[in-house]
């Protein structure tokens, strides 16, 4: 019984004495944050730090925040710049005069503030308070206009997790000029982190979600004039030899308006279900001594749209 009272007052005393701090390392935190928030000391002065509530979303980084300043597709509520920024450099000019131009109220602070701001992303100098990007449901949008001169790609991404990876693929889909990014359930916001990643290519991009891609699958497929391609590794048909010619000639008259391009992410792929209503399930295939089966989602992606589309260039 003694043992019993002594071994429960230990578990306590021990508990109390050991307990850590509850730290998210899932967000892009540094190590001096780490240390703030486990109250160690800093160099950095705490005082420094900007203490400011958002009113929207911390959009970081030259190319984002210019791109973001000219589309007008957000709404802004302040510009923080650096006090130590190099005035000389065009790209921040640029954003200085956009904002003035908006009225877009301008405050000066130092780097720790940006840095806590930005969460220690790479904000180059500038910070922006602004809204979210506007995004539409694709469910309302499965009537397209009839234009025998040029075939429309989209890109339907599943379950990209990573913002990084939803940055990169974002920027390789403007590049070669595709008509619409679809965000389907389970795949990672446009956050400022994935805009930052796409060098601002997001706020360029015309974004869609989709709530039940298996539907809207199926009402695709009753216009009988698109292609819808799933790039998987496990896909029945080497890319290479997937031929735009091919698909028009499967398309009724010949008269192909719009490709979907679907890709997965590369630890669960895309469901059986949806590659089975694809018309083509493609894949991409390694070297035959390779020990790696798949691509990074963002670099198979590239692969997919340089293909298709330079077919379609021609």
């Amino acid at each position: 019984m003694y043992y019993r009272i002594f071994r429960i007052c230990f578990s306590r005393y021990f508990h109390s004495k050991t307990r850590l701090p509850q730290l998210d390392f899932t967000k892009p935190t540094s190590d001096r944050l780490k240390k703030l928030s486990l109250n160690e000391p800093s160099s950095t002065d705490n005082q420094s730090l900007l203490k400011v509530s958002l009113r929207g979303q911390c959009l970081f980084g030259l190319y984002p925040i210019e791109l973001a300043l000219k589309t007008k597709r957000r709404q802004f509520y302040q510009l923080f710049l650096s006090e130590t920024s190099n005035e000389n450099r065009p790209v921040l000019e640029n954003i200085q005069q956009l904002a003035e131009q908006l009225s877009i109220p301008i405050k000066y602070v130092n780097t720790h503030a940006l840095d806590r701001l930005s969460f220690d992303r790479p904000h180059q100098g500038v910070c922006l308070d602004c809204s979210s990007l506007p995004i539409q449901h694709i469910e309302q949008q499965t009537n397209i206009q009839q234009n025998s001169t040029k075939i429309s790609v989209d890109l339907c991404l599943v379950k990209i997790h990573d913002p990084m990876n939803l940055g990169g693929i974002i920027r390789t889909a403007h590049f070669f000029g595709i008509d619409r990014i679809i965000l389907t359930r389970g795949t990672c916001q446009p956050s400022p982190v994935a805009s930052k990643a796409s060098s601002g290519a997001l706020e360029l991009m015309s974004i869609s979600t989709c709530n039940d891609l298996k539907t809207y699958l199926n009402v695709l497929h009753e216009q009988k004039n698109i292609a819808v391609v799933c790039g998987t590794h496990k896909g029945n048909m080497p890319l290479q030899i997937l031929r735009l010619d091919d698909m028009k000639k499967n398309c009724l008259n010949s008269n192909l308006q719009r490709i979907i391009v679907l890709i997965g992410n590369e630890h669960e792929g895309i469901p059986e279900e949806i590659t089975e209503m694809c018309h083509y399930n493609v894949c991409i295939q390694p070297n035959a001594e390779s020990e790696i089966s798949s691509l990074n989602a963002s670099v198979a992606c590239a692969l997919f749209l340089y293909h298709i589309t330079a077919q379609i260039n021609i």
